[in-house]
């Protein structure tokens, strides 16, 4: 299920980075790229993990993607595109340069760079209370005091507490909701209830699709005209984004030529065209090539450059970097916690049921890179970031980073040790082999661990990460935490708590003990940390789904059958229980599973699924 893998989507840590091509599919390429400045012909296959050639074709055979299309820039233009693969596996009409992907997520971006733009007309304000331009719907009540001036630029930098994360697709037929109905928790698959606020502004981040459902209405209530209209007329047209709309299928406005979903059986997935009425956080169609135009204009911004629609303030605003916590950088608009060969980026990835891509480019030096598939994100977010790696390669983008001191003796054994990160992971710093190095390994991004390089201050840095690094003691705890430090903007966040020599978490605990033994570890951090995520259901899942990636089986079970335990009422857990039993080759506990899920949600789709499949056996 989509829920399950929320967080991971967002941080694209889902995807495998060792994965390797083992097996080619000998397949004709398809002669259909454009180069059209320079010497592009490094660019014209893709490089495995291994150092492996493959053409596009037998790169997404290999990745059960059905169809790929992508742009690289250089120096602020376009310098290669390509695409392979079929719009979809029925009629098998081939992707050309002119077809449009379900961009997911990337709306959002495009949602903040017309509501910047609209501040500098002076039309409103990112900082006023939100709620002085809402007309056809109320905020909220809230135990938060600060909620009263929740503000666009908290909402757009989801910073703003709000809770609906992400939300499922609509297609021909079904009853859709208005954006009125979102917000009232109304016609929703995932959610039953209202939006509300689940902490005080800026003092957390969580994703919140919602949360630009909320600036959405916002924008509409100001200015009278419809999301999609203002996009056209203030982005897609002047910038020549012929390929691009904000407008949902069944509109006289949306494209005709549009790459249909898929699932893991790259088979499409109902009418192959989703609906998102929710169109500022989801509903944006679009080309690389059209989205190379958009991020090329906020390049030439930033860098001061003659531009026509975007200016300097825009970019700027919309990029500046608001927060780092949790995720370790967002702007009003943009991801900005890339680091891809060490360079900085903005960026933004999209994920909707059988479809997405991601966009990144540099913020100084006009790089980047757009990319979409029609496929499921178990298969579509490791071939984007294995892809993402080959073009930085080949491009000889990277950059190296350097030491500029020789750490003393005593800030080397401070940073020593294991620290918890806001994702439930254990983040290690530990000494090299030779003794000469400090080795930092997150399991989210670097699972082989990199070098850190001193840089003077008690700081160092890591390849691949946009902050520095330190470790500080919290007087208020005399607990020591590892801390981000961002140069470019001077925010900094007490990131992870340093464990104790001797401390297990309860996910931990699941690797050598039984079910009543990890039962017990999560009942004792509940008392000792009643606040703490770990708890949550979304940590428990993710712990469960981190163990089934490993093929630790009965750990994962262990761990689903907590979560049972914990959430009874969950129809998920018994969702994800049952994966872990049929994986596993437990059928009968799987079906058994499976019902309970049923049973406490009639609509899960894929337990009635899984249960025809299993009983079929």
């Amino acid at each position: 299920m989509a829920i399950k893998k929320t967080i991971m989507t967002l941080s694209k840590c889902c995807a495998a980075l060792s994965l390797i091509v083992a097996s080619v599919c000998v397949a004709n390429t398809q002669k259909t790229q454009l180069s059209i400045t320079g010497n592009t012909h490094q660019l014209t296959t893709f490089t495995s993990p291994v150092g492996e050639e493959y053409s596009y074709q037998q790169f997404i055979d290999n990745y059960k993607i059905p169809g790929l299309s992508f742009a690289v820039i250089d120096d602020y233009k376009v310098i290669y595109t390509n695409f392979a693969g079929v719009k979809d596996t029925k009629s098998k009409q081939k992707i050309d340069q002119f077809t449009a992907f379900s961009t997911a997520s990337i709306a959002k971006p495009v949602t903040a760079t017309i509501a910047a733009m609209l501040a500098e007309q002076g039309k409103l304000d990112l900082d006023t209370p939100v709620s002085n331009y809402l007309k056809r719907w109320a905020l909220p009540s809230s135990v938060f005091e600060s909620s009263k001036n929740l503000s666009i630029r908290q909402l757009l930098s989801h910073t703003a507490g709000m809770s609906q994360g992400g939300y499922a697709d609509f297609h021909l037929g079904d009853d859709i909701p208005t954006l009125i109905d979102v917000l009232e928790g109304k016609k929703l698959p995932r959610y039953k209830r209202p939006i509300s606020m689940l902490f005080a502004p800026d003092t957390d981040w969580q994703y919140s699709g919602g949360g630009y459902v909320i600036v959405q209405v916002a924008i509409e209530d100001i200015t009278g005209k419809p999301l999609q209209a203002l996009a056209q007329k203030m982005l897609f047209d002047p910038l020549g984004m012929k390929n691009t709309t904000m407008y949902q299928n069944g509109d006289k406005q949306f494209l005709t030529n549009v790459a249909k979903v898929h699932d893991r059986q790259q088979q499409v997935i109902r009418d192959g065209i989703p609906i998102c009425p929710q169109i500022a956080p989801s509903g944006l169609w679009s080309t690389p090539q059209d989205m190379a135009k958009f991020t090329i204009e906020y390049q030439k911004a930033l860098a001061g450059k003659v531009t026509s629609v975007i200016s300097t303030f825009v970019a700027r605003t919309t990029t500046d970097i608001h927060t780092l916590k949790k995720i370790g950088g967002w702007s009003p608009g943009w991801m900005r916690f890339e680091a891809k060969g060490n360079l900085e980026w903005f960026s933004h990835g999209g994920s909707n049921t059988g479809t997405g891509g991601h966009i990144m480019s540099t913020m100084q030096g006009g790089k980047g890179i757009m990319v979409f598939m029609n496929a499921t994100t178990e298969h579509r977010n490791p071939a984007i970031d294995a892809f993402i790696d080959s073009t930085i390669k080949k491009m000889k983008w990277a950059r190296v980073i350097s030491a500029t001191a020789k750490p003393p003796k005593h800030q080397i054994e401070k940073m020593l040790g294991r620290y918890l990160s806001q994702f439930d992971q254990i983040v290690t710093i530990t000494l090299s082999k030779s003794g000469n190095d400090l080795i930092y390994e997150d399991p989210l991004q670097n699972k082989k661990g990199v070098k850190m390089h001193y840089q003077g201050g008690g700081m160092f840095a890591v390849d691949n990460n946009p902050n520095q690094i330190s470790v500080v003691m919290n007087p208020l705890s005399n607990k020591y935490f590892l801390v981000l430090n961002n140069v470019g903007s001077g925010l900094t966040e007490r990131a992870m708590r340093k464990l104790e020599k001797d401390e297990q978490l309860p996910f931990e605990v699941a690797k050598h003990a039984d079910f009543i033994s990890t039962l017990k570890a999560y009942k004792a951090w509940k008392k000792n940390y009643p606040d703490s995520k770990l708890l949550s259901a979304n940590a428990i899942n993710n712990a469960g789904y981190n163990a089934l990636g490993n093929k630790d089986y009965q750990v994962a079970i262990t761990l689903f059958r907590v979560y049972s335990h914990l959430y009874p009422d969950d129809a998920n857990a018994f969702d994800s229980l049952a994966e872990a039993y049929m994986l596993f080759g437990d059928t009968v506990n799987a079906i058994a599973n499976y019902e309970q899920s049923l049973q406490l949600n009639p609509q899960n789709s894929n337990a009635q699924k899984m249960i025809h499949t299993l009983k079929k056996q």
